[in-house]
């Protein structure tokens, strides 16, 4: 008498679909890299016209035209502290410390959201027109498009976030926070070298 052998339904399940590798990695990087030389290049041609102005004995900015240092510099400190904290959030979510990610996403976003103020403040107290000169026009563009992507980049975070709430990026699939420092960080270096080329070399 045979004994008939029931195979296991587990045996028969359809196989899962292979993990696509790192696309978030590459679409965040890829997009701060269009981001950075859109940025970059808009600095390369108000340093150039701003140094064929001083070449010809002209000033850069309107007279009377001031550029303070003080919101530029405040608002470097402010991106930089936010850098820890990011990384703050990444580490607490590759380790399963969800309360800890929550709070360091918090304060990242508040020192995003302070860095958009403190460059308000700088527009108020520049007191400058953006129609009063190429310069000026220029100086408008570079800095509202790095505001720009500031705002991606919270907003990139942001939905991070709400994913992480909902239990999804934990562990080893923490892949789309790391992708959105990749992106945070990336901003944080293009406006070192904005704060370098307009405000230092002023």
């Amino acid at each position: 008498m045979t004994t008939a052998v029931t195979a296991s339904p587990l045996a028969t399940a359809v196989a899962p679909s292979p993990r696509r590798p790192r696309v978030l990695y590459f679409g965040a990087a890829f997009g701060a890299a269009a981001s950075a030389l859109t940025i970059v290049s808009l600095l390369a041609v108000y340093l150039q016209l701003r140094a064929e102005n001083l070449a010809n004995g002209e000033t850069a900015l309107p007279e009377g035209v001031v550029l303070p240092l003080t919101p530029g510099n405040m608002g470097m400190v402010t991106l930089c502290m936010s850098a820890v904290t990011l990384a703050w959030v990444v580490y607490a979510l590759r380790n399963d410390d969800r309360p800890h990610a929550y709070v360091g996403l918090a304060l990242t976003l508040v020192f995003g959201a302070a860095f958009i103020v403190d460059t308000a403040y700088l527009y108020q107290q520049l007191a400058l027109s953006p129609t009063s000169g190429p310069i000026a026009g220029l100086l408008y563009a570079v800095t509202g498009a790095h505001l720009v992507m500031t705002v991606v980049a919270m907003l990139f975070a942001a939905v991070m976030g709400f994913q992480a709430l909902g239990g999804q990026l934990t562990g080893r699939d923490a892949e789309g926070m790391t992708a959105a420092a990749i992106y945070w960080y990336v901003m944080i270096a293009v406006y070192a070298v904005v704060w370098y080329g307009i405000y230092i070399t002023k």
